[in-house]
This record gives C-alpha cells, sequence and structure tokens, in this order.
C-alpha cells in the first residue's frame, strides 16, 4: 500500500475485562495461545505492504512496548519501514492525556509524512484482512473516506456504529451504539481516509471546546455528511472480544473448525520472545495425560487431561488435573487432583493440589459487572494463587496477587480482592 501510512488504536485499559486488564492495554492481552490481540492488526497491516505504523496507547504501556519493540517481529522495520508506540507527550504547554481516539490522532499528526492516505485500525479486533481490497475500493470510488462493515443481527448492532448504504455502497447516514438500529451493518473501526480530509475535520472538532474527541463522533458522521464516504463489506471471521464473554466465546472459535477463526491458515506474527516460544521445546504430553480438541503452546507439560481448552508456553498441569474449557496463560501452573471448569487464568498463576475451579450448570453473573461476566468463567488476576483444596464458583474473579485461602469456599458470582485494596470495578 503507497503512499499509505496506519495509526492503530491500541486504546486504554477495557474495564469489561476485569481483572484480565488491571495491569495491561487490552491490546496486549494474550489471546490464542501464543498471541496477543494487537498481533492481529498488526500481521494484517505488514501482509498489506504498510511501511509506516503508528501505535496509540496511553495506559500502562511497558507490555505493549515490549511486545511490539521496533516492529521487526512483523517485518515493518529498516531505513524506510517503521513502527512507533505514540504515548501522550509533553509540548507547549500540553501535558494532557489523550482525549479519544480522534484528539490521539490529530496530536500525531506530525507522524504522517509524504503518505496520501491514512489507514486507521483497532488494536484489540480478531481478524485476517488484505487492507489492499479496502484500497482498491477506496480508489474507485473516489471515497474522502472507506469505511469497513459486517452484517450482524439488529441487535448486535446496538453495539457498533452502523449505517445506511445505498445500492453502490455509498454511506447515507452513519450512528454510533443506536438503541433502535436501522441497518444491520455494524462497523469494524478499520478507517482509510485522504490525508487532507482527515487533517481537515480533526481540526475542526478541535475547535468544539469538548472534554473528549472520538473518531465515531466528532469526525466520522462528519465526513458522511460531504456525501463523500464508501462501505466496504467484510464477510469473514471478525471478533471484538471487548467483554469476559466474548473473549471466552472467541477463544472458543479457535478451537473450532467451523467458526472461521483458522490460525493454522491465518499468517499471524507475534514477538517470538514475549509470546515465550522464542527458545523452549515443544509441548509434552506424558503417558498419563489426555488432550482432546485443545490448543497446546510450546513449552508445556501436560500429565492430566486437557478438554476443549488452550494453553500458553510453559503451562504445567499435574498428575490427576482436569482442565476443561479453560483458558490458561504463560506459566500457570494446575496441581493434582484439581477440577478446572471454565477457567481463565492470567500469566504465572498457580492453582495447588486439590482445588475444584467453575462449574457446569447456571450461575448467577458476576457481581461486580453482571452486564458483560455471564459465561461461566472463573477469573484469575495475573500471578495470584488458589491455596490447596480451595473451591471457587463460577462467574467469579480473582485480582492480581490476590491469594484464595487453603481449604475456603468462594460462592458462585463473587470477588477476591487482593488484601487491603478496594474492588476493582470500585476503581473505575
Amino acid at each position: 500500500m503507497k503512499n499509505v501510512a496506519a495509526f492503530v488504536l491500541a486504546g486504554g485499559r477495557v474495564a469489561d475485562l476485569g481483572v484480565l486488564t488491571l495491569r495491561r492495554a487490552k491490546s496486549a492481552l494474550p489471546f490464542a495461545g501464543v498471541y496477543r490481540f494487537v498481533d492481529f492488526p498488526m500481521s494484517n497491516l505488514a501482509l498489506s505492504g504498510v511501511d509506516r505504523v503508528g501505535v496509540l496507547s496511553q495506559y500502562r504501556l511497558s507490555s505493549l512496548m515490549d511486545h511490539i519493540r521496533n516492529g521487526a517481529s512483523w517485518g515493518i522495520v529498516g531505513r524506510k519501514r517503521e513502527v512507533h508506540v505514540l504515548s501522550p507527550f509533553q509540548g507547549e504547554g500540553n501535558v494532557d492525556w489523550y482525549r479519544g481516539t480522534a484528539d490521539a490522532v490529530y496530536r500525531n499528526l506530525n507522524f504522517l509524512k509524504g503518505e496520501d492516505r491514512v489507514l486507521i485500525v483497532s488494536g484489540d479486533h480478531v481478524y485476517h484482512m488484505d487492507y489492499n481490497r479496502l484500497l482498491e475500493e477506496h480508489v474507485r470510488t473516489g471515497a474522502h473516506l472507506t469505511m469497513a462493515f459486517k452484517r450482524f443481527t439488529r441487535e448486535a448492532c446496538r453495539s457498533f456504529g452502523t449505517a445506511d448504504v445505498d445500492s453502490g455502497g455509498r454511506v447515507l447516514s452513519y450512528q454510533e451504539k443506536p438503541a433502535s438500529p436501522r441497518s444491520d451493518l455494524g462497523s469494524l473501526t478499520v478507517y482509510l481516509f485522504e490525508r487532507d480530509v482527515l487533517e481537515h475535520y480533526l481540526r475542526l472538532a478541535m475547535q468544539t471546546g469538548k472534554e473528549s474527541y472520538h473518531l465515531y463522533e466528532d469526525v466520522v458522521p462528519q465526513v458522511v455528511a460531504s456525501g463523500k464516504v464508501q462501505s466496504f463489506l467484510w464477510d469473514g471471521y471478525w471478533a471484538y472480544a471487548r467483554t469476559v464473554d466474548d473473549y471466552f466465546k472467541a477463544s472458543m472459535d479457535v478451537l473450532d473448525p467451523a467458526s472461521g477463526l483458522d490460525l493454522d491458515r491465518w499468517e499471524v506474527f507475534t514477538n517470538a520472545d514475549q509470546a515465550g516460544v522464542g527458545d523452549v521445546a515443544p509441548a509434552y504430553v506424558t503417558a498419563l495425560a489426555g488432550v482432546e480438541d485443545s490448543r497446546l503452546s510450546p513449552g508445556c507439560l501436560v500429565n492430566g487431561v486437557v478438554r476443549r481448552s488452550i494453553l500458553s508456553p510453559g503451562v504445567v498441569v499435574e498428575e490427576g488435573a482436569q482442565v476443561t474449557e479453560c483458558v490458561l496463560m504463560h506459566g500457570v501452573r494446575v496441581g493434582r487432583n484439581c477440577k478446572l471448569h471454565r477457567v481463565i487464568a492470567d500469566k504465572h498463576v498457580v492453582i495447588e493440589d486439590g482445588c475444584q475451579l467453575g462449574h457446569e450448570g447456571a450461575a448467577a453473573p458476576f457481581a461486580g459487572a453482571p452486564q458483560f461476566h455471564t459465561c461461566g468463567a472463573v477469573l484469575l488476576g495475573r500471578e495470584s494463587r488458589v491455596a490447596a483444596g480451595a473451591r471457587v464458583g463460577a462467574n467469579t474473579q480473582v485480582e492480581p496477587a490476590a491469594v484464595v485461602a487453603a481449604g475456603s469456599q468462594v460462592d458462585d458470582s463473587s470477588l477476591v480482592k487482593r488484601m487491603g485494596e478496594e474492588p476493582w470495578f470500585a476503581r473505575w
């Protein structure tokens, strides 16, 4: 994609994912064993031939910056190829955090050089797209802005931006998260702007004196009103794992050949060192173990039974343990004779011998945020510990570094706090 630069909206923290994003930006959250969410748009950009990429983020950047580094893992590196993580900076009296996506792009317009067009994509969506197809449609129609859409149910479109289009695909109107969608076309947050058009409408937005500025609210509707916005219809797999329920579903899609999420066919690149697969041995499954419909990463040691689960590098499952429909991230240890059902465990969690986490059957939603955690999953924050013999109910969350006491019972829908801290949902 010649004369096209890209911004990746790697954003801040998404509270809807609870303890999983207390210490990292959502775009840096591990997914499918060895990947992170940001790997998917970064791989799409690399395969589409985009040479300049700015990653916009400001919440707990260390994990994301360590992962992105200089872009070499995606081949976007060299004399004329570069990736930069663009965080807020001090300059001429402006020391604010980014005040929304439009503000973040506006304050980094100096990142652009001689490019005629600007591609803006979200850093936390799971999909495989050749952006050159988007560019072809953009050039063919002479659009000021081309946006990617996918057909959803009308109910689902209440969570997206939606558009009415004519028979030629021209966008006639746009609404963000409407209560009563008029269309089944949901925006995928993939925007290709003419550079001068983007700069013009960003400057107009900044003159309104608002507290926050977003592309979907302060730029896109205004460009639509100009009459030169084109739709690009996408029919491939796409997931926005905003909530705990969405994250669990997308993870299970990895294991379902019919879902369309085909990691074996997609070319997805990652930072191998950060992913934990740089210099480790292949996964080892002992003679005592059983593995069904699961995805095991390098460095795993399995001595128990694993069914429909995803194990990241370095996960250990001891003898007699049963792991079903779980997502276990890097370095998780599951002790002997444990029984885990729908557990999402962040990095370096320890589950000691004889514990039972989760259960089949109905459970009330997580009490701290019932609108987005209903799937029954037990969320264990990074470096938390479940001591021997403890029992933890469904739709529960354990904060990072918190301890579930030995032999204790945690009821369904509960939160285990780290000692001396208020609940995570009270902080946001």
